[in-house]
């Protein structure tokens, strides 16, 4: 990327062209990334209020990402233009996004999470459909069908100890089904934006910055405790890091690597691998052992992304 002279801009990013292997790979390593994060909250919400909590993963994600406009050449302001897309954005699709997403995991469990995210491929697809004329073939909806009975038998039968059926029903189960409607709305509109040749580091890194202001100006409002993080063990810290630096940052880059490259329906439907993901990080994690049921609905998921993702 050049700058044009006296401008001060950097020049769009054409974003046309055929996908490469890099951008698949960017997609699957957000969403394995991701697959790990509901845990990760859980575990960062026996220290940290939800605000708190998101605050530190702005926080700490920012340098990450000016490092990544950077290296890409792409640190720059944003325009007149671009400005209220990219502080809406930064809003609705990240600071109110994993805002609500914090506060249900309070009473919401991580099981019941991953299968409330088996719904969000689905409405990206029809979302998709009406408002950035997207087709999705006959195949691509078999794919998703397929994919999404490959989830259903991972997280129903994928461990040894059947969690996933437990307790739903709760205020925060409720508030993870609207959070599948706004993160589709989110994919669309993001995908949208990145066709107008923005450079996806640029934007993830602006909607950060921007969801940092959002947060600090709630905490102001909302008067909360910071002397709280004094006493955060270091397992909290661990998983406030891991939140900032990979799930926030790194993930959300690949992710709209992704999403600048690929249809909004084809990109997440890869969000299908995070139970899988979730549920491997488990037997590393806290020992729990998993099927043979694993491996055939992690067949199926695959299957289905390939159906999708194949012209």
């Amino acid at each position: 990327m050049t700058a044009s002279p006296g401008s001060g801009k950097t020049k769009n990013i054409v974003i046309a062209g055929e996908p490469r292997l890099g951008d698949y790979l960017c997609v699957i390593a957000a969403a394995s990334i991701w697959g790990g994060s509901f845990a990760a909250i859980k575990v960062a919400l026996a220290d940290a209020e939800p605000i708190t909590l998101l605050w530190l993963r702005f926080a700490i994600s920012i340098p990450v990402l000016v490092l990544g406009a950077y290296l890409q050449k792409c640190l720059r302001l944003p325009s007149k233009k671009e400005f209220l897309p990219l502080f809406l954005m930064g809003f609705q699709g990240i600071f109110f996004h994993q805002g609500i997403q914090a506060y249900a995991m309070k009473t919401a469990g991580a099981a019941n999470a991953n299968w409330v995210m088996v719904a969000t491929p689905a409405v990206v697809a029809i979302l998709g459909r009406i408002f950035l004329g997207e087709k999705i073939s006959q195949r691509g909806i078999a794919g998703l069908i397929l994919a999404a009975v490959g989830v259903a038998l991972v997280l129903a039968l994928g461990t040894v100890r059947n969690v996933a059926f437990s307790g739903f029903g709760s205020v925060g189960d409720l508030i993870l089904i609207g959070s599948v409607l706004n993160w589709a709305v989110f994919s669309i509109i993001s995908r949208k934006f990145l066709l107008s040749d923005v450079p996806p580091s640029f934007a993830i890194m602006w909607e950060m910055i921007f969801s940092l202001f959002c947060a600090s100006l709630f905490l102001v409002l909302t008067g909360a405790d910071f002397s709280k993080l004094a006493h955060f063990s270091a397992t909290t810290w661990k998983a406030a890091i891991f939140l900032g630096v990979f799930s926030s940052a790194i993930a959300y880059m690949s992710w709209f690597r992704g999403l600048s490259k690929l249809p909004a329906a084809r990109v997440v439907i890869f969000q299908f691998l995070q139970p899988v993901v979730g549920i491997v990080l488990s037997y590393f994690l806290v020992g729990e052992r998993f099927t043979v049921w694993l491996f055939i609905g992690g067949a199926l998921i695959a299957l289905g992304v390939y159906m999708v993702n194949k012209k």
